[in-house]
């Protein structure tokens, strides 16, 4: 069986961190408010919202609940996150949740060789510079 890159603990920790900031934030209220309402504290909840901590089933409930959700969109947001649908897989809008999930599992000296050939990219191929300088006359 060929694995996909959401088999490793962190990439769903991530991932499950992103669905429920997402969560809040579109119900516009604030970490303190939800981790209260769930039993949390606010440091807590930030660490899973990023994805540095594991939540428990429980605790998980109770933040779903806060939010006014049921825990099934939460699992069903996090299997499509996850790849559980090709045709549906769905990125967070956090860049570095993204750039976490895409790299997840790869191995570091696969993350080495990306590192340097975005580096050879920047490098090869600099932004174009502005052909005047704002407050400067022209160059002749």
């Amino acid at each position: 069986m060929v694995f996909a890159y959401s088999e490793s603990a962190g990439v769903i920790r991530s991932a499950l961190g992103s669905i429920l900031r997402t969560r809040r934030e579109a119900t516009r209220r604030t970490l303190s408010e939800i981790a209260a309402e769930a039993g949390l504290s606010p440091a807590h909840l930030s660490e899973v919202e990023r994805g540095r901590k594991e939540v428990s089933t429980e605790r998980l409930l109770a933040v779903a609940h806060a939010l006014g959700v049921r825990p099934a969109e939460i699992y069903a947001d996090l299997a499509r996150l996850l790849g559980a649908d090709p045709e549906q897989r769905t990125w967070p809008e956090d860049p570095p949740v993204k750039l976490r999930l895409a790299t997840a599992s790869l191995p570091l000296e696969a993350l080495r060789s990306v590192a340097d050939f975005s580096a050879y990219l920047a490098m090869a191929h600099p932004p174009p510079r502005p052909k005047e300088r704002i407050g400067f006359a022209p160059r002749r």
